[in-house]
């Protein structure tokens, strides 16, 4: 598996298969460890935070997941391979794992999220067991812990947006008894059906910002703030 350092992180790059099959030999290893997949807002914010950046340098994967992370790997002369996005790397990875019998926890805020996300993991990978599903709001978060550790998933979804999800991965690792975490805030609601996803085609041309912002052009802030990461990876080319 190859990597490339953009802006203080190092970034899987390959195709999403060679992804795969790196996580799915985590995930027998069973040691708690734990995949983020950054995008722009997230590269932004943890350059702007240590703490946040340790958390994102100490996964064991890095999914190069936004198009300003691939734009800013080309302006650093240090081009990544391909895009890999948290709902399709998880979507390929939980396909492989069906073959092997595996089993997969999902974690989130919203109850009917949850449970309705788990359903239809379930439907989608037959093979797959649904070890558990849980909106994580306990008293104490050891009888959260508990509940995971008894279930022993070789998959954890941690659904909690970020930063709060690789925060918590982060966090609670060491106390936590499962093959492999991945954050997947953003992805759960689409995979529950209550969120949709761009076309393909407007994911594959690199102009999915394009697609949102003639769809919810409410979303014009954020996505001016993701192109900042354009701008500081041409900052450091010119300085050094």
């Amino acid at each position: 598996m190859k990597y490339t350092e953009i802006l203080g992180v190092s970034f899987v790059n390959g195709s999403i298969e060679e992804a795969v099959e790196k996580a799915l030999r985590i995930t027998e290893e069973h040691r708690s460890a734990y995949v983020v997949a950054p995008d722009s807002e997230m590269m932004i914010a943890a350059g702007k935070n240590k703490t946040y950046m340790r958390t994102i340098q100490d996964a064991e994967l890095r999914l190069p997941e936004g198009n300003g992370v691939i734009y800013a790997s080309n302006i650093l002369g240090s081009p990544v391979k391909s895009r890999i996005s948290a709902l399709d790397f998880v979507s390929a990875l939980m396909a492989r794992m069906a073959e092997k019998n595996m089993s997969v926890f999902v974690l989130g805020r919203d109850y009917d999220t949850v449970e309705t996300a788990g359903f239809n993991i379930q439907n989608r990978y037959p093979g797959l067991k649904l070890a558990g599903t849980d909106d994580g709001y306990f008293d104490s978060e050891l009888d959260l812990f508990e509940i995971i550790n008894k279930a022993k998933p070789d998959l954890l979804l941690v659904g909690y947006g970020s930063p709060e999800q690789e925060n918590w991965m982060y966090r609670n690792r060491s106390q936590l008894d499962v093959g492999l975490m991945v954050g997947f805030g953003d992805e759960l609601p689409v995979v529950a059906g209550s969120a949709e996803r761009a076309p393909k085609r407007w994911r594959d041309s690199g102009f999915e910002w394009f697609y949102w912002l003639i769809k919810e052009p409410k979303r014009f802030g954020r996505l001016l703030k993701r192109s900042n990461i354009v701008f500081e990876a041409a900052w450091r080319r010119l300085v050094g």
